[in-house]
């Protein structure tokens, strides 16, 4: 079988079935070649979001949870001082 190349083109009537093969299986594998490439990228560039989107995420839930439990430490003062304002409010309605 003579060479494909871009110089001289390999005459398809010329070559024999099994050639014929061959050939379209080299031009197959050459054209699947980059399209692997590209979605091996892309899986990659995937993975890489979805970590940085989990970063985040664990970023924000790490952040919720120091503002529930500020706002916990609110609500007991607050109840503190409810009960110390209705303490002083029964006192003053006494005197």
């Amino acid at each position: 079988m003579k060479a494909d190349t871009p110089i001289a083109l390999a005459n398809l009537s010329q070559m024999t079935v099994i050639e014929r093969e061959v050939f379209l299986d080299g031009i197959r594998e050459r054209r699947l070649k980059p399209v692997k490439i590209y979605e091996e990228l892309s899986l990659m560039q995937s993975e890489a979001k979805k970590e940085k989107m989990e970063d985040q995420w664990k970023k924000a839930l790490e952040m919720f949870e120091k503002d529930l439990a500020r706002v916990d430490k609110a609500i007991e003062t607050l109840e503190a001082r409810s009960r110390k304002l209705r303490a002083l409010e029964l006192e003053i309605e006494q005197i």
